[in-house]
């Protein structure tokens, strides 16, 4: 790129022949000239001021990045519906807590036969840049259920897609939510020794203790199951986690008959219905990752 010259600015004005700009040069400006030369100082700073912003919005951007001199200013996160407390991170370190325990080995046998022996293989994540979850969500067509990348190209979800990310069964039955009763509930409550009261909802830090604590492999596994079930298909902002799904935890069969990846796909389609709702899909994103 060919440098522009740097051009000495004239010494006289448009009017005035040198000889007597020469002359006028040590009397005060014109009003006129003062009012340019103020209203170009004005630009220049309006100018300065939006590169030094663009450039703090271009930094932000960088996680690794440490601020230097005055401390930037924080740049609004997307919408916070898109956020999500209880994540598969969380899920997958519940998942390694069991490590020095000896019953590991049944656990993860146990979990396999339940058909949710992929969520022990997913990746320890941390952090999922809310920015492409909005993105995902703004450009996810319900009525075709696919991401729309560009104008001609679209990424179409499938069960298969839902299996192939959490290798959950996709076989056998519909789920059907109608038959969630308060005695499965409480039935789940127990067994988890949580009998205290007969809620749909415990909280999460209950949980990890009954979870980390017991010698009962059968109950481990329904409980983290439990948990499964609650992130993918109960997301919510609160750290409660929904027993909802309670009635087809009493054995491996009851939860293999049933199309999980069916009924996740269909559930992703119903959370678009009202986009101001709470986060409905906070852990859509992981699908686009295999």
């Amino acid at each position: 790129v060919e440098k522009s010259k740097v051009v000495d600015a004239p010494t006289f004005s448009l009017g005035l022949t040198q000889s007597d700009d020469s002359k006028a040069s040590s009397s005060r400006p014109s009003r006129q000239l003062k009012g340019k030369i103020d209203q170009t100082k004005a630009n220049e700073k309006k100018q300065y001021k939006k590169t030094v912003h663009q450039q703090n919005d271009e930094g932000s951007s960088d996680d690794g990045e440490k601020v230097k001199g005055k401390k930037r200013k924080e740049v609004t996160e997307p919408d916070q519906r898109l956020r999500h407390k209880m994540s598969i991170p969380k899920v997958y370190i519940l998942m390694q807590s069991v490590n020095t325990k000896k019953f590991k080995k049944k656990i993860v046998e146990e979990l396999n036969q339940f058909g949710f022996g992929g969520m022990l293989h997913i990746c320890n994540w941390t952090r999922i840049h809310t920015f492409f979850v909005d993105w995902i969500v703004n450009n996810f067509e319900k009525d075709h259920m696919w991401i729309r990348l560009r104008n001609t190209e679209v990424l179409e979800l499938k069960q298969d897609d839902v299996h192939r990310v959490y290798e959950l069964p996709m076989v056998g039955k519909k789920i059907n939510t109608d038959l969630c009763s308060d005695a499965a509930i409480n039935r789940l409550r127990r067994e988890l020794g949580l009998t205290e009261n007969s809620s749909p909802f415990v909280k999460v830090v209950e949980l990890e203790r009954v979870l980390n604590t017991t010698e009962k492999a059968t109950a481990w596994v329904k409980g983290a199951i439990c948990y499964i079930i609650h992130n993918l298909l109960c997301p919510t902002n609160h750290n409660d986690v929904s027993l909802q799904y309670a009635h087809i935890l009493v054995d491996a069969a009851t939860a293999l008959s049933h199309n999980w990846c069916s009924h996740i796909l269909q559930y992703m389609k119903e959370g678009l219905q009202s986009p101001g709702v709470a986060n409905p899909l906070a852990d859509f994103h992981f699908l686009m990752f295999q």
